[in-house]
């Protein structure tokens, strides 16, 4: 748990769904990279009633923390930001695959969007952050 001190992981893990969500986004424009859970048979997804989604969160830890005994076999990987933002996204808008962003503990609370909303929030926080830095 390099990337986070204790005491921060037991923060981020009181957090609601949407604080967890701005922590991502967050990280992930600072960092400029994003974690998912890759295995044997590839990138880890999960099936959320009818809909296909990849759970991505914002530091390898938590990633470790989340693998189940349904991914024994399965290991944090990260994903560069360009990639994330160039190909992942808009892949997995065409392939109808949300993003499952930052969940936690057995019923796998996080938040759910489209790849595009996704996409939106990120480029809305990197104008956000231009702006900032234009006053």
């Amino acid at each position: 748990m390099s990337e986070v001190s204790s005491a921060e992981f037991i923060a981020l893990n009181k957090m609601l769904p949407e604080q967890r969500f701005d922590y991502t986004l967050a990280q992930l424009i600072e960092k400029r990279y994003i974690w998912g859970l890759f295995g044997v048979d590839g990138w880890v997804m999960l099936k959320a009633d009818e809909d296909l989604c990849m759970p991505v969160w914002p530091c390898e830890s938590f990633a470790t923390a989340w693998v189940k005994n349904d991914f024994p076999d399965c290991e944090p990987k990260q994903i560069e930001f360009s990639e994330w933002v160039e190909t992942w996204l808009p892949g997995m808008q065409n392939n109808n695959t949300l993003v499952l962003v930052f969940p936690l503990g057995d019923d796998e609370e996080g938040i759910m969007l489209e790849a595009n909303e996704m996409l939106e929030c990120i480029e809305e926080d990197l104008a956000n952050l231009a702006e900032d830095k234009a006053v």
